[in-house]
């Protein structure tokens, strides 16, 4: 509940007028992604719900067209623990629409018991950097043609769980793996790509915002994987320590649509709850690892996508 008594600089109420625009939501279907899509659709935004499981986000989908009266939400699979799928989605939006103003890379896992994806990579890893990776490569093209666009990072305050290296070369070793560690990973992850690819695109002089935030300890089933919490304490957990699904969302929400961010030029920022910027630590501030992550990044996908040129910027 720490969270709930943080300062509030943004509220639903100051969503602008979205009519035009188009976004992407991944993990969309549930939770914080679920309240995006939502409160986006409301303010007349097309938004297209990327999420795994079809027939429960298929549900979602007419849930938001009924409660904002939006007709323009749609839903293509992802599945982040596969590459191929991202590459897919991919291929079937840009069939669809020519434009993408925001990309909300929202979707994650925590602490969950070591696992590859498909691809042969430890899926935290996998999903909460990975395959966003990919597909903001992929898409970018398109948000530098609709610019002023948006990139948010959701990220964690995780993040500052001490490690010393991201290690990239043993990331999907199960000798090496912690839950807890390899998931500060991958949210530190979020925010040295955020760092890079602001760099570059700044270098480019291209009008494209990236941003990453933590959203807040929020209730939600992400606490199902926290080592020794079962049913019960994952409620208590929930009720007691965690804040709401809607005010978990303000955070990239701001990011995502405040004037704020065009008008003050943020872009490679960390923002907290409620809309409050903050410097990374650990590993995440340091000054040479956003190259390494880069490098590392763009090296395994040439190794796992057939066909993988290497990043348009």
């Amino acid at each position: 509940m720490l969270d709930y008594f943080a300062k509030r600089n943004f509220s639903i109420e100051q969503i602008p007028d979205l009519s035009g625009k188009i976004a992407i939501i991944t993990g969309s279907s549930t939770g914080i992604g679920k309240v995006c899509a939502l409160e986006m659709a409301r303010k007349g935004c097309t938004v297209i719900l990327a999420c795994r499981n079809q027939e429960k986000t298929k549900t979602v989908v007419e849930e938001i067209k009924a409660e904002t009266g939006n007709q323009n939400v749609d839903f293509i699979q992802l599945d982040l623990l596969k590459l191929d799928s991202v590459t897919k989605f991919a291929q079937e939006f840009k069939s669809r629409y020519t434009h993408l103003h925001i990309l909300l890379n929202n979707a994650g896992v925590m602490m969950s018991p070591f696992a590859l994806s498909e691809d042969g990579i430890e899926s935290q890893f996998a999903t909460n950097h990975v395959a966003h990776y990919y597909l903001t490569m992929l898409l970018l093209p398109v948000l530098e043609g609709s610019t002023p666009s948006r990139i948010v990072n959701v990220s964690s305050m995780a993040h500052n769980i001490h490690f010393k290296k991201l290690n990239l070369e043993t990331i999907s070793d199960p000798k090496k793996y912690n839950r807890t560690i390899h998931y500060a990973k991958s949210k530190t992850c979020n925010i040295l790509f955020t760092r890079e690819l602001t760099k570059r695109l700044e270098a480019k002089g291209s009008n494209v915002f990236v941003n990453a935030n933590h959203p807040g300890i929020v209730a939600s089933d992400l606490s199902r994987h926290i080592v020794g919490i079962n049913s019960l304490g994952s409620y208590l957990y929930n009720k007691l320590l965690c804040i709401s699904a809607e005010d978990g969302a303000l955070t990239q929400l701001y990011l995502a649509t405040s004037p704020d961010v065009e008008n003050e030029k943020i872009k490679g920022k960390y923002y907290v709850p409620f809309a409050n910027v903050q410097l990374p630590k650990g590993v995440a501030s340091q000054d040479d690892t956003p190259l390494e992550l880069w490098n590392f990044t763009e090296n395994l996908l040439k190794e796992k996508v057939n066909g993988y040129e290497g990043a348009p910027i």
